[in-house]
């Protein structure tokens, strides 16, 4: 597998698991990382191999990258990492928008709209740039927390009464 991305595709396709763990809690994800296979960890993060799986030393794929000195292996995890960090706060966002639809606290138009196009600009983002900084991404998160933080400070006070 390590090195052969079209083979891992093959495999996947036909039912292989990218997140199964050795019984130390060795990934797939953790082994390219420990034998610098940048392609294949490219691969395998496409195909939604989890990041945050951990070994039986509590380690993470970046973790073991870097304890293995494969720079280009943990860079490339650690932007993964705060890729989906970013991609996963517009999704929180945008289901709390949608839970505060449904519920009795309702967003004032500007609010919504405010967090609506935050979250579609910071979508936009991540698909248009290709070669992001891990400070980039952390840099967008940022920004977007900055936004959307007191507006959802206001709707859950508004969900207290």
């Amino acid at each position: 597998m390590l090195g052969r991305s079209s083979i891992l595709r093959e495999l996947v396709k036909n039912g292989a698991d990218v997140n199964e763990l050795t019984v130390r809690g060795y990934s797939p994800l953790h082994s390219s990382a420990m034998w610098g296979q940048l392609d294949t960890l490219k691969t395998l993060v496409e195909l939604n191999a989890d990041l945050q799986a951990t070994n039986f030393l509590g380690e993470k794929a970046v973790d073991v990258a870097r304890r293995y000195c494969k720079p280009d292996c943990e860079e490339y995890l650690g932007c993964a990492e705060a890729k989906e960090d970013l991609q996963a706060l517009i999704n929180r966002v945008k289901e709390t928008i949608a839970d505060a639809e449904k519920g009795q606290a309702k967003l004032n138009k500007a609010d919504k709209s405010t967090c609506v196009n935050i979250c579609s600009a910071k979508s936009d983002w991540i698909q248009s740039t290709k070669d992001a900084t891990i400070q980039e991404f952390i840099e967008q998160k940022n920004n977007l927390e900055s936004v959307v933080e007191p507006i959802l400070l206001r709707l859950n006070t508004m969900c207290e009464y």
